[in-house]
């Protein structure tokens, strides 16, 4: 799935609220980090935008991982362009 079929579903009436979690992941000396977590794609993305902007970019935001509520493993992997989002 796209970012922004991510985003038209999330806003979808029929969208449950707390079904899944979006991370935004980050690059940091080569690590991946989680820079934020949201219940909706774009407040992860929000919240992902400040922390890189509050680390004067030494952190790279590059993916969102999609993440059902109480799996541990990523349902789907959103690639981003953080200069489109």
């Amino acid at each position: 799935m796209t970012y922004d079929n991510e985003l038209r579903l999330t806003k979808d009436k029929g969208f449950t609220l707390g079904e899944y979690i979006y991370m935004g992941m980050g690059k940091c000396n080569g690590i991946n980090v989680c820079i934020s977590v949201g219940y909706k794609i774009d407040y992860c993305t929000q919240k992902a935008k400040e922390f890189v902007r509050a680390s004067n970019d030494l952190i790279v935001f590059h993916k969102i991982n999609k993440v059902k509520v109480g799996e541990l493993k990523k349902c789907d992997e959103l690639i981003i362009d953080l200069n489109e989002k």
